[in-house]
């Protein structure tokens, strides 16, 4: 049977020509970070690495940014795009099954989130694990809910059940889970949820 890995890995030749990339969306989003120069970033499902350059022109020359992903292909398209950066390290790595031993200010999960297999836990684990004190972590997509899921329902059986859940019913979930959101949208343009240790 084909594992999601397998599905990303089939992917990573088109990836970059069939996503959707909203430069304002997502410059909207990491605003609200507020992302400082020498801030160190986990880019969780890094993908093909779309959120790199984004992440770059907020880190400065000092900050760092380690990109993590289950899929090589996809790993190694952003690795040759970003060969001559050296403030970008790339690690092929499962976040729910493997450890990362460092702490982050913060960690981005751009359009990763439905495809956790255990949601709660494994941001639960990012956030105890990774992100430092008062860090933030950002779960992110440029569209909405309905577009997302619709997407995941049409592309392939391996991804059709990785949906989003309306906003206050995952807001709900992570209370009760002690894991603090301060910020949530979920409305026709985008999907988004900061969370802060």
């Amino acid at each position: 049977m084909k594992s999601q890995i397998d599905f990303f890995n089939s992917m990573a030749d088109k990836w970059d020509e069939i996503i959707y990339i909203d430069d304002k969306k997502i410059n909207y989003a990491l605003n609200q970070l507020n992302i400082k120069s020498g801030d160190t970033i986990l880019d969780v499902g890094t993908g093909t690495g779309v959120m790199i350059p984004f992440l770059l022109n907020k880190i400065g020359k000092n900050g760092e940014i380690l990109a993590v992903d289950i899929a090589e292909n996809m790993l190694n398209i952003a690795k040759n795009k970003f060969r001559f950066e050296n403030r970008v390290n790339f690690l092929k790595l499962d976040v729910e099954l493997e450890k990362i031993e460092k702490k982050f200010n913060f960690i981005i999960c751009y359009c990763v989130f439905p495809h956790f297999k255990n949601r709660v836990n494994t941001i639960k684990k990012l956030i105890n694990e990774n992100l430092k004190e008062n860090g933030k972590l950002l779960i992110f997509h440029p569209q909405s809910k309905e577009d997302i899921n619709k997407i995941h329902k049409d592309v392939d059986d391996i991804v059709a059940e990785d949906k989003l859940i309306d906003i206050k019913t995952q807001r709900e979930i992570f209370a009760k889970n002690e894991i603090k959101v301060i910020e949530g949208i979920d409305n026709n343009e985008m999907y988004m949820i900061i969370i802060e240790r």
